[in-house]
């Protein structure tokens, strides 16, 4: 699905979790696997936020300083 030199963006993530979401409804994942597969997806949307704020922040900063 992904390779390594693809960047997993939120919308990658969104379909994801939608994706376990829908298995799990039909019966196809356990309990288990869909909060272990919705954990991981979380980290990632988390980590994906955080990065996305802080080169945001910066960018302000920047703008800031050049006053």
């Amino acid at each position: 699905m992904f390779t390594q030199d693809k960047e997993i963006r939120a919308e990658d993530v969104k379909r994801l979790l939608a994706g376990v979401y829908r298995r799990y409804h039909a019966g196809n994942i356990t309990d288990s696997q869909a909060h272990k597969e919705t954990y991981i997806l979380n980290s990632l949307i988390k980590a994906i936020e955080t990065t996305d704020l802080e080169q945001r922040l910066g960018e302000i900063e920047s703008l800031l300083k050049r006053g």
